[in-house]
């Protein structure tokens, strides 16, 4: 707990400190889900048009029109169901990322396009929180251009993992298993639980895989590593002699995270009309800032346990100067020390 917890603390200030990246990753999040809206309000329109349903659907929840719009939706339409009303839409992602069910081709496409643009921003946020100072535009985005190739290399090794675990650990899981073990069974309660306990399983993996390829990345950046394969071998090591902080850390920002949902669970926006529309999209944005800053308290916090446990003057040689600054996270130094880091660095 002694490495845990200042770790976490620090992932916190680390995240404060640098309120310009918050903001810049919820702005790049309307921004990409704005096209997306403004397709599925055309669609609503045309359905619409001035018909009294229209006024209906503007004070709540038309339920004859959105079943007979569902029923024709095609493309992002489809993504326009009851399911998303509220937290609903929390649990729908859930569900579907357990179930391992698919999202329609345009949703598909979007999701991609984002995690593109957070690939290519990751090594600059890195890079900030490694260096836990400020850094100026040309340098954050150097250090963007630099590791954004070697996370989509290695991108390559984590499609494969995912794959894997969606693929043939999921079917073997659910669709073998669980049928198998459940055969016999005539007590529906006891079925319901050693469902909700392969989810705990596949969940669990799918947090290791997660936590890998998080020490990966960050190997990557702060020891300035070119090869995909080698950081994610060093991140296995690491999480491997380091198994109690690691899952301890985790476990404090996945708690900090069920919080954020616990109390949008409880303020999210119902199908009302009038003000409370204005009210639901002031809460959904709270929420979104809110899940944003717990992402990047991830990183964060992950990235201070790791130079906590392993990262120092004589094991992350300083960089050479030079222009742009190099994306490489400098020696672990008290401020006063000279440029070059500490004597035998």
């Amino acid at each position: 707990m002694k490495t845990i917890l200042p770790s976490f603390l620090d992932g916190l200030g680390r995240v404060g400190r640098a309120p310009a990246i918050l903001a810049g990753v919820l702005l790049l999040t309307l921004l990409v889900a704005l096209p997306p809206a403004i397709v599925v309000q055309g669609l609503l329109a045309d359905s619409l048009g001035d018909s009294l349903a229209a006024d209906a659907a503007a004070d709540g929840v038309n339920q004859e029109w959105w079943t007979e719009f569902s029923s024709k939706a095609t493309g992002l339409g489809v993504a326009f169901s009851p399911q998303i009303i509220g937290f609903g839409g929390v649990l729908d992602n859930l569900s579907r990322m357990l179930d391992d069910q698919g999202y329609v081709a345009a949703v598909t496409m979007v999701a991609s396009g984002y995690l593109l643009l957070w690939t290519f921003l990751l090594g600059g946020i890195l890079d900030r929180y490694a260096r836990n100072r400020p850094t100026r535009p040309h340098a954050f985005f150097s250090a963007c251009g630099v590791f954004f190739f070697r996370f989509l290399r290695l991108g390559v090794f984590a499609v494969i993992a995912y794959a894997v675990l969606f693929g043939p650990v999921h079917a073997w899981l659910f669709d073998r298993f669980y049928p198998w073990a459940t055969g016999d069974w005539s007590v529906e309660r006891n079925a319901f639980f050693l469902r909700l306990a392969l989810y705990a399983v596949f969940g669990a993996l799918l947090v290791a895989v997660n936590v890998v390829f998080d020490y990966a990345k960050i190997r990557a950046v702060v020891e300035d590593r070119r090869s995909a394969l080698g950081a994610l071998m060093a991140a296995v090591r690491f999480v491997r002699r380091h198994p109690g902080p690691v899952a301890g850390l985790y476990a404090l920002n996945g708690a900090l995270f069920l919080l954020i949902l616990a109390l949008y669970a409880l303020a999210a926006p119902g199908a009302r009309g009038g003000w409370f529309v204005w009210l639901g999209f002031l809460v959904t944005e709270l929420y979104l800032l809110a899940r944003l800053a717990v992402k990047l308290t991830f990183y964060a916090s992950e990235t201070s346990v790791f130079q906590r446990l392993l990262a120092h003057a004589q094991y992350t040689a300083s960089p050479l100067p030079a222009w742009p600054e190099s994306p490489a996270a400098e020696a672990i130094a008290p401020p006063s020390s000279p440029p070059g880091g500490l004597p035998g660095s």
